[in-house]
């Protein structure tokens, strides 16, 4: 079990920060959106930040470390909304990219998250195909766009705005564990490098 130390700050913002990383790089879930608020999955479908999402963004901006160069966003609305609200504090340069989109649930999406999918959905052993995507299919994709960040970044620090998914997908690539919870705007640190071995 990989120990994180954890704070809780103002708006639901958490971060945990792994020790001793190398090419440590960010990465941020996007604010509370319209379809989180009632319990419905988001997946590809384009959902706009709450007032209190906007917030959380917000919130999160001033906290973030002042040694990161370029945030990499998800092509996605609620997150380019997020990166651009976190982008008042950093004023660095952003790009969008479709490799960090949430996973895609398919035929699921706008439906309720329930149990059986949350469980699915947590332990990386989905499949939402034919209408969606595999586990298999979103860690290509995520590896794809690391492996470019890394390519361009060298051992700067980076950010990433995307989406619980991605985050859970990052998390189980280094440990080799799932991750339960994550909230809307918490921060997670990783190592590039231990992530792309």
């Amino acid at each position: 079990m990989v120990e994180c130390q954890f704070s809780k700050l103002k708006a639901g913002v958490r971060f945990s920060y792994p020790a001793q990383n190398k090419m440590k790089i960010y990465a941020i879930r996007h604010g509370l959106t319209d379809l989180n608020k009632k319990g419905l999955i988001n997946g590809y479908t384009d959902s706009i930040l709450e007032p209190e999402g906007i917030e959380q963004a917000r919130m999160a901006a001033p906290l973030l470390p002042k040694t990161i160069k370029h945030i990499y966003s998800s092509s996605l609305g609620r997150t380019k909304h997020t990166a651009e609200l976190l982008n008042e504090s950093l004023n660095v340069p952003i790009t969008f990219h479709d490799e960090l989109k949430e996973v895609n649930f398919g035929v699921l999406e706008g439906t309720p998250f329930l149990d059986e999918f949350k469980k699915k959905h947590r332990s990386q052993q989905y499949d939402w195909r034919p209408s969606g995507e595999s586990f298999d299919d979103v860690k290509k994709r995520v590896l794809k766009i690391l492996k470019k960040i890394k390519s361009e970044n060298g051992d700067r620090e980076a950010l990433i705005v995307a989406h619980g998914g991605i985050v859970r997908l990052m998390h189980f690539l280094e440990f080799g564990e799932p991750l339960e919870e994550v909230d809307n705007a918490s921060l997670h640190s990783f190592d590039l490098d231990k992530i792309l071995k």
